[in-house]
């Protein structure tokens, strides 16, 4: 081989190591970046969770608000949407820490029924196999049951705390977000360029319009569901029906999961409360019946395509957003999921990734 040969040689090689060093950067910084923002949103999860809430009703409100200044002026109108929206928060949030120490009350009566049903499926299993219960960590029964119920009624009671203190900081967020939200465009139209600032208001307009497409359908979907579910538990006879009505509604805004937890949390309390009776047994059906309407007739008429994206995404979502912060996280999954794919469709880069996103 020549001098020139060897010499083009080199030098592609040279380059060949180079590229692989750049990509091989780009790769740990990538990750480094990630760390640092996984890192940087558990941290800051206590300021971020409320703010998010907040912008998200501020979307839902803002047309409100906006009809509404027009005949009241902007004070009184941001006072009676940042108020009533409040009220509203802090009533659920209120209705459901005292039914939660109403609950906490009863724990006694529970504690004892759900000894006696451990102490049955013992005595059931040490006639039927033996060698089964004869496995046993020398704790009694009621020992276990006992840890297991302060290992739960205290952690729901401070999640119900704190919810009544995230509710308010969210209200506080909001009147700000209501009295700034009237003068944004005006803003970016004063930062930007005009074909910048029309491109970022047309992003803005988009988002809002998704979120108070997806709220307004999931609102109308788990009051449909939860309305029942309240007035057959009522009719049954089964505590506190207005906070597993309550539960429902909630938890109907994460998809796949929730419906399972508004489940099975009333009908375990049912059969733990009542035993082997007619009652648990009618509220499983009857519940079991409003959960099968909703999911396969009611929910899809209601929501139909108001989220677009794929359900493989939004399980991925939920589990991304659950680790990071638990159920509020959960809660939020499918908001920030949708804004993220309206931002990616916007710009060249992103936009192959959003079309994967988005459901078929």
């Amino acid at each position: 081989m020549s001098a020139p040969d060897n010499t083009h040689a080199h030098r592609r090689s040279r380059w060949r190591d180079r590229d692989t060093l750049l990509k091989v950067a780009v790769i740990l910084l990538t990750l480094s970046g990630a760390a640092a923002g996984w890192y940087l949103l558990i941290q800051l999860a206590p300021l971020l969770r409320p703010l998010l809430v907040a912008i998200f009703l501020a979307y839902v409100l803002m047309p409100y608000h906006s009809r509404l200044r027009k005949h009241v002026g902007t004070p009184a109108s941001i006072g009676l949407l940042a108020g009533l929206t409040a009220g509203v928060l802090l009533l659920l949030a209120f209705v459901t820490y005292a039914s939660i120490l109403a609950l906490s009350d009863d724990v006694p009566r529970l504690q004892r029924r759900a000894n006696d049903l451990v102490r049955e499926a013992e005595e059931s299993l040490a006639t039927g196999a033996p060698w089964v219960a004869s496995a046993k960590d020398g704790k009694l029964p009621e020992e276990k049951i006992t840890e297991q119920m302060t290992q739960v009624v205290r952690p729901v009671l401070t999640v119900a705390a704190d919810a009544m203190l995230e509710a308010c900081v969210v209200a506080l967020y909001l009147l700000f977000l209501l009295l700034e939200g009237s003068r944004f465009p005006d803003r970016v139209r004063r930062a930007y360029t005009p074909e910048r600032a029309e491109e970022i208001l047309q992003i803005a307009g988009e988002v809002s319009s998704a979120i108070i497409s997806y709220l307004k359908a999931k609102v109308k979907s788990s009051l449909v569901l939860a309305v029942p579910v309240g007035i057959v538990l009522w009719i049954v006879g089964v505590k506190f029906a207005l906070l597993w009505a309550l539960l429902t509604f909630l938890c109907n805004f994460i998809p796949y999961i929730g419906s399972v937890i508004a489940y099975c949390f009333p009908v375990a309390f049912a059969f733990l409360w009542y035993g082997p009776t007619w009652e648990p047994f009618a509220a499983a059906g009857l519940l079991l019946a409003c959960h099968v309407l909703s999911a396969s007739v009611l929910e899809p008429m209601i929501i139909g395509n108001a989220v677009g994206v794929s359900p493989l995404v939004i399980l991925g979502s939920l589990a991304f957003w659950g680790l990071l912060w638990g159920l509020p996280g959960m809660f939020l999954a499918v908001p920030l999921t949708v804004v993220a794919i309206l931002v990616m469709d916007h710009f060249d880069q992103t936009r192959p990734i959003a079309k994967l996103l988005r459901g078929g």
